[in-house]
């Protein structure tokens, strides 16, 4: 398989110096890969699996910056650690939409000290969910649409006043003007205890998607709502507040890859965990987030359901002439070899998309005639590139090949395989 995984670009990445770095510091969700100084070999390859099976969101390579010799390269020491890794586990180099850094320890001037110091790799992962964290979600939903009724509520009351209602998405306040006076309600309420979600608060794609694309009618929306993406699926709630007679979405699918089924027990198409109403009210859709949030601990797995749940959502309403499917840029999809099966646009909002495009939703897009939206871009017509065309998202490129997309590099041709 082509990789979107270019080893000299990453291997004089940017450098972030520290003096010492502390191998009891990690937290539960980093494993490390350890090395010897200056050699590429892993030590510790038993870590192996969980990088297999769990979602990984960060990849840093800490080396001491101590050297023996003059002729020392620490770039060509990178790039062999960075193969040996890759030679390890290829499938974590396949969809590189992981943040990536190198970091050098400026404390060490022998052989001696910088051996007894840490070289290899920390992988951070995404968390895994639990009943707690899920409980947290879950109050998170409740609180948001408490928030939102309360607003409306203000917006109803016909009491002769000189107020208008402003809304700002962009940082999620609403600001009530009263006599003259600004008043800042927060909607949002503070997210969940979770640093991983916390960061992502900011990451408005699904309000920015939905407010660029207003012309699609009679359609079906279906959302991940693994824990991994809170930050996301409340948005949806924030926009059906704006949709009061809008009736162009017909029918909400959630889905959380399988509630609580051992990984092992997931069948293609027969995962499960899938949650559905017809109803257009954030209220009663927040009910059902709820229970698909309630029903399974997903969030930090590497794949999910995605195909299942939107053939899902057309048994239900097969009168559907569009599906606007709100995923997860860091998650591959369980069931990608079916999605010849949607016979109607698939439009993505791709959430998480901050540096490479997952390229199973751009083969979704294409097979099916629809499109993919990140944070700022909508890319259309993906259906019409020719074999060996390619398209640029997000100031990089990706080249149709073999029927599927690949990660393409103008200097490079194909990347690094």
């Amino acid at each position: 398989m082509v990789a979107g995984f270019d080893v000299d670009s990453y291997a004089k990445s940017e450098v972030t110096s520290i003096s010492f770095f502390n191998k009891l510091s990690i937290h539960n969700n980093q494993v490390l890969i350890e090395m010897p100084f200056a050699k590429e070999i892993i030590l510790n390859k038993e870590q192996k699996k969980q990088l297999q099976e769990r979602v990984i969101v960060k990849i840093e390579l800490v080396y001491t910056r101590f050297k023996t010799s003059e002729k020392f390269n620490q770039t060509e020491l990178n790039k062999k650690r960075l193969l040996e890794l890759k030679k390890l586990v290829p499938e974590v180099f396949d969809f590189p939409v992981w943040e990536y850094q190198l970091i050098s320890q400026n404390n060490g001037n022998s052989r001696e000290e910088c051996s007894k110091m840490f070289h290899g790799f920390i992988i951070t992962f995404r968390p895994l969910s639990t009943d707690a964290y899920a409980q947290q979600e879950s109050d998170y939903v409740k609180q948001l649409v408490s928030n939102l009724s309360k607003i409306d509520s203000l917006a109803k009351d016909t009491t002769p006043k000189p107020y208008h209602i402003k809304t700002r998405w962009e940082n999620g306040y609403v600001y009530d003007t009263i006599w003259g006076e600004e008043k800042k309600i927060d909607f949002y309420p503070p997210p969940p205890p979770n640093p991983y979600l916390a960061s992502l608060k900011e990451d408005s794609t699904v309000l920015n998607a939905f407010s660029r694309n207003k012309n699609w009618t009679n359609f079906i929306v279906v959302t991940d709502a693994t824990g991994s993406m809170s930050p996301y699926y409340t948005q949806v709630l924030t926009w059906l507040r704006q949709q009061l007679n809008n009736e162009n979405a017909r029918l909400f699918v959630f889905f959380n890859d399988g509630d609580r089924k051992p990984s092992d027990k997931k069948l293609l198409l027969e995962t499960g965990g899938i949650y559905v109403t017809t109803e257009r009210s954030y209220e009663m859709v927040s009910q059902t987030i709820n229970k698909c949030i309630s029903g399974g601990a997903g969030g930090g797995e590497t794949k999910e359901n995605d195909v299942e749940a939107m053939l899902l959502g057309l048994k239900h309403y097969p009168e559907a002439k569009n599906i606007v499917l709100i995923a997860d840029n860091y998650e591959k999809m369980r069931d990608y070899e079916f999605m010849d099966k949607i016979t109607i646009p698939v439009h993505i909002f791709l959430c998480g998309a901050d540096r490479f495009i997952n390229l199973q939703y751009l083969d979704l897009a294409r097979v099916t005639k629809g499109s993919v939206h990140t944070k700022n871009e909508d890319i259309y017509n993906l259906y019409q590139l020719k074999e060996g065309e390619v398209v640029t998202i997000e100031n990089r490129d990706y080249m149709l090949k073999n029927g599927v997309f690949t990660f393409y590099n103008s200097s490079k041709s194909i990347l690094y395989n």
